[in-house]
């Protein structure tokens, strides 16, 4: 390959018409710079994007904006072969200093194309893990996202594992054992008064189908069922479980019931 070092300096003519064309682009990029950045700020206050998303995208553009002068007036004192090696380097340098951040805003990128994803349940499948996550995607930024599960905890999680998850929508629910003991009752009138009891308790925020209720076990002196409660909202708080167990409770006390929380999902 061959390269053409010889350089001679432009004559003032010359050099008065190239830095008004530098002017001229300087100008340009700030006036573009201006327009993005306020449309950055019109989807932030339309809840669009994030205060953090808008701040990020801001400072890629002014990196881009001051690389691009800064390209322009090297090209007015040096030879054109060199500004294309030391633009290579400095594009090569950068992309190995700043592969992870590139990495996950290319997949931020890519999450925000899917706007159905925000305020939904989901069961995530994250790539090498064996273990599902469970959560609800409260928000998207540019680096990570941030899930919350049932009891408000928040799980954060790299753009670019959740961009290549398996993800499955997911209805939060808290599954719940209840132990009644018979005595010397039909078990079966038994089973009709648990689910004519779930029909008319307050059950707060969650929900329960009565006709899904399970029945583990129909024995002598007791009967072993199990529900499953429907949060209406999340996340849900230790006083609503402790409300829900009072009001089934309270409507099977003559069975002296055993309530016990088995499973909590999202």
């Amino acid at each position: 390959m061959y390269f053409n070092w010889t350089f001679t300096f432009p004559s003032p003519e010359q050099l008065l018409f190239k830095f008004q064309s530098v002017i001229l682009v300087i100008i340009i990029l700030v006036l573009m710079r201006i327009l993005l950045v306020r449309f950055l700020t019109s989807l932030m206050n339309r809840g669009i994007v994030s205060a953090s998303t808008k701040n990020t995208i801001s400072r890629f553009i002014d990196v881009i904006v001051i690389f691009i002068i800064l390209v322009t007036i090297l090209n007015l004192f040096v030879p054109p072969d060199i500004v294309i090696i030391a633009i290579s380097i400095f594009v090569v340098s950068s992309f190995i200093l700043f592969f992870y951040e590139i990495r996950e805003f290319v997949a931020y990128i890519n999450l925000q194309l899917l706007r159905h994803i925000k305020g939904k349940s989901y069961e995530i499948r994250l790539p090498g893990h064996t273990t599902p996550v469970y959560g609800r995607i409260i928000d998207v930024e540019p680096m990570v996202s941030t899930l919350e599960d049932i009891y408000g905890k928040r799980i954060y999680i790299a753009n670019s594992l959740l961009v290549n998850a398996i993800i499955k929508e997911y209805v939060p629910s808290v599954q719940i054992r209840i132990r009644l003991n018979t005595g010397e009752i039909d078990p079966l009138r038994v089973v009709d008064d648990l689910i004519k009891s779930i029909e008319e308790i307050d059950l707060g925020i969650f929900r329960i189908d009565s006709k899904k209720i399970m029945i583990e076990k129909i024995g002598v002196g007791e009967v072993v069922a199990r529900i499953r409660a429907y949060p209406v909202s999340t996340p849900i708080r230790l006083s609503d479980l402790v409300r829900l167990a009072n009001e089934i409770n309270r409507s099977l006390i003559k069975y002296n019931p055993e309530i016990e929380f088995i499973e909590t999902t999202i």
